[in-house]
Order: C-alpha cells, then structure tokens, then sequence
C-alpha cells in the first residue's frame, strides 16, 4: 500500500496533504470534524525503531513532538504525531524570536541525559570525525571534475586541521531549518528523529549554523544568542566543510550520474573554504 493510501485510510473520510516525500513520507491529515494531525509513514521498519527509541530515550525533552500513536499498515510502519505546526525556520528565517528557540532547544538536547539513546558504547568522537571528513573528501575525488569543484578550493578542505570536539552528547544530527516546525503561538518543535544518535555537540550547532547562515544572517545570531555559545571562525571552516561533503556525498551517490544540479553544493564549499 502506498503511504498516501495508508493516511486517507486513517483519516476516515478526511483529507490527507503530503507535506514531504522520500525516504519517509509525511502528511497532514484533515479529519471530518476538522482537527489536524501529522502522520510520518517510514521507509522501512528500522526506521521506525530508530525514531522511536530516541523519542522514548528524550521523553519529556522540550521541543519534542507529541507522539500520539505507533502503528503499523501491511508491511508499513507510521506514527501519528500531534500538529506542531503550519511554519518552519526554513519559511521563516528573519523570524529571530523563532530562531533563538531554536538554538534553545538544541542547547537543552545536548544536555539532556543521553544514556538510552544510543547503543554506541563512546559515540562520534574527534579521531572519529577526522576519519569521516578525510573519508568523505576521498570518496568525492573521482567526482572532482565532474562537480567542477576548484582544484586549490578541493586541496585546501582536504588539508583542514580537523579541531577537537566536545565529549559526544544527544543530537539529531540534521537540524535543519525545516526540522523547526513553528505553531502560530510562536512555539518550535524540532521534529525528524530518524537519525539521532550520539555526537559532538558542534555537530548539531554548526550544521544548524550552516543551513541558517544561507538564508538570514539574523537568524544566525540569534540562533547562537538561543544556544548560549559561540565558534571560532577556523573551527566553523572545518566544520562546513565536513557537512557540505557529507551533503554532497547523499546527492551525488543516488543521482546515477547527473549531477548539473549540484552546483549550490560546490558555490557552498567555495564559499566555506574563502
């Protein structure tokens, strides 16, 4: 059954508008009576086990979403969740009141107990982020030219210092601007759990500051005011360079070769390493 069937299915003669697709898809659903409520169906069911056990392991967190029932449909796992909202930061990046929330939340997960997130004895560690990010950069090599990433922009992200990081904590691992789902109260909720785990506390605030910083430097400031910290101006280099990379990386390795439309990709590494 496909998942736009499975949530008219469970809207019982509502509506059911997809809001995104892909690996999992996610849809608002309209009752008959008019109330509304978010329904996730996931790509397969590890993807549902993961999500649940970070909601389970950060169970009271602010900011999380309010999960209103696990299911299952035929060979399809969802999750209804309750409306968190119609905005994201991605719709409103000058919005600094939201933006500071933001940064708020992110702050109060990296110091959550983290004990029952993870299964990974350590977590993502600085020798394991010097490995990922010279991983990555050997993995892009063969598409260098294609990519028409400048050789002196490639050679310089290769030769980056990688800096030490913070003990590793709870993180999402891609907060990004649309993760933030804003009511019209003005509330946030960071929603996209799939892939939390244990990390660098820089992991989540840089990536953050990344996708923030190309759409409202505003945001980026008052993001940082939220989370109560700052990061030096090399450090931040390094780090782009590791989530361009990795971002990079997921287009070109499920694109079967077309990679024209990739070029935003390339202006933000350029960008990163001047």
């Amino acid at each position: 059954m496909q998942p736009k069937d499975i949530a008219l299915g469970l809207a019982d003669g509502g509506s059911a508008n997809a809001l995104s697709t892909g690996t999992n898809s996610v849809f608002r659903v309209r009752t008959s009576d008019g109330h509304t409520w978010i329904l996730k169906v996931y790509g397969s069911s590890s993807y549902q086990r993961r999500e649940r056990r970070a909601y389970d392991a950060l169970s009271g967190l602010p900011g999380l979403p309010t999960v209103l029932e696990w299911g299952s449909t035929g060979d399809s796992y969802w999750v209804r969740l309750a409306d968190a909202g119609k905005w994201t930061l991605a719709a409103l990046p000058g919005n600094p009141k939201a933006a500071k929330q933001a940064g708020t939340l992110l702050r109060g997960l990296h110091e959550a107990n983290h004990s029952q997130l993870s299964n990974l004895e350590a977590g993502i560690d600085s020798d394991r982020m010097r490995t990922a990010i010279r991983g990555n950069f050997a993995r892009l090599e063969r598409y260098r030219g294609r990519l028409r990433i400048p050789s002196s922009v490639f050679e310089s992200a290769v030769d980056l210092e990688f800096p030490s990081t913070g003990s590793p904590r709870a993180s999402h691992s891609r907060p990004a601007p649309e993760a933030f789902v804003i009511n019209d109260d003005g509330q946030v909720t960071l929603t996209g759990w799939t892939w939390a785990t244990l990390a660098p506390p820089e992991w989540d605030y840089t990536f953050a500051y990344w996708q923030l910083s190309q759409r409202a430097s505003a945001a980026v400031d008052a993001f940082s005011l939220g989370y109560g910290a700052t990061i030096d101006r090399q450090a931040l280099k390094s780090w782009f360079a590791f989530h361009i990379s990795a971002s990079l990386l997921r287009q070109v390795e499920m694109r079967d070769g077309r990679l024209e439309d990739l070029q935003p990709f390339v202006d933000h590494l350029v960008s990163a390493m001047g």
